[in-house]
């Protein structure tokens, strides 16, 4: 389908505009990611500075502390130990129906 001069001028302007539109779009979305990752900052900083209240008051009372990263590898350890279990369970209840399906199975 051939487009005369007058279509074709305004399909190009429309494209045009979506393009110009586009790039503005990409612009705040830079704008925003920038955003986010500054309060990001912010926020790890404030972490950091509570995290190091939280062990100086936990020291003075004498109470132990498990430090963060220790914290987050156990849970990370512990998440991992139950994602394992729960495989095993599913191939567990698997060969247990495999295992019933042979058994009710005519000869």
């Amino acid at each position: 389908m051939a487009l005369n001069k007058e279509q074709e001028d305004i399909y190009r302007k429309a494209m045009e505009e979506a393009k110009k539109e586009l790039d503005s779009v990409d612009e705040k979305m830079q704008e925003e990611i920038q955003k986010a990752r500054q309060r990001l900052a912010e926020l790890q900083e404030s972490k950091k500075h509570y995290r190091q209240i939280y062990e100086g008051t936990a020291q003075l009372l004498g109470v132990e502390v498990v430090p963060e990263e220790e914290n987050n590898l156990a849970s990370s350890e512990e998440k991992k130990k139950e994602e394992e279990n729960k495989q095993q369970e599913s191939e567990d209840e698997k060969e247990s129906d495999a295992s019933e399906a042979e058994q009710t199975q005519p000869a």
